[in-house]
């Protein structure tokens, strides 16, 4: 089958664009699992910090099936660009521990994408999985180069791996990132916004689950620990 050059268009239709937004989307049984758990904590976040929610249970249904789940990121990102000035991405395995802090804070408003880049032994790897971009034209065309690297379509960090090869990092070996013409539109937050478990923070905002399987009783302790420190308040 010949996969498409361009990112599908979806015909959801907002009209928001003053504001911020946090997205997210599941389609697997897991992801749908981890997605009720992490769901309630951004939804959460996006009322205290005065932005729109939008989290899509898609059992059975793609944004586009000609690619693994992964890449529908890219569609739900893409569109929701031309609705709001920032969207910021979460994977659905990935859970909001601390709701204080507003991202808002560590965003340089002239970048066009922001996310953590992780220390895993020597490598330094950029990750997607809280991936904040702004509606400016360098991150539409940063995207169409994601969505157009074809050779990564079915590489085991999908569009990941297509995002870290446009920015010099390579994704398949220990080389040192290099300088590309698209390195400097893309800025590294403190792990704190994207903990994992081979490099955690010591106060997480957003603790991931990258591994598998997924530790789904895992995330609903970290769930319950955050109703609780609601109910403190």
């Amino acid at each position: 089958m010949k996969k498409p050059t361009s990112i599908p268009v979806l015909p959801l239709k907002w009209n928001r664009k003053e504001r911020m937004l946090i997205c997210s989307l599941a389609s697997g049984k897991d992801h749908l699992e981890m997605l009720q758990l992490m769901a309630p904590t951004a939804a959460y976040y996006a009322q205290m910090h005065r932005m729109d929610c939008l989290l899509l249970p898609l059992p059975g249904k793609r944004l586009d099936a000609s690619r693994p789940p992964a890449w529908d990121k890219v569609v739900l990102i893409h569109h929701m660009l031309k609705q709001y000035e920032t969207v910021i991405w979460i994977d659905a395995d990935a859970i909001i521990c601390n709701p204080e802090k507003d991202i808002r804070s560590v965003l340089d408003p002239g970048i066009p994408m922001h996310m953590v880049a992780h220390r895993i032994g020597r490598r330094l790897i950029p990750n997607t999985g809280v991936w904040i971009c702004r509606s400016m034209p360098k991150t539409f065309e940063m995207l169409h180069h994601i969505w157009t690297s074809t050779q990564f379509v079915n590489h085991r960090w999908w569009e990941q791996a297509a995002l870290m090869e446009l920015i010099g990092h390579s994704p398949d070996s220990n080389t040192s990132p290099v300088e590309t013409r698209y390195t400097p539109y893309v800025r590294f937050i403190d792990r704190e916004w994207n903990s994992r478990y081979s490099d955690r923070a010591d106060n997480p905002v957003i603790y991931h689950y990258c591994s598998k399987p997924k530790p789904i009783d895992e995330m609903r302790e970290k769930y319950a620990a955050f109703v609780q420190n609601i109910l403190r308040v």
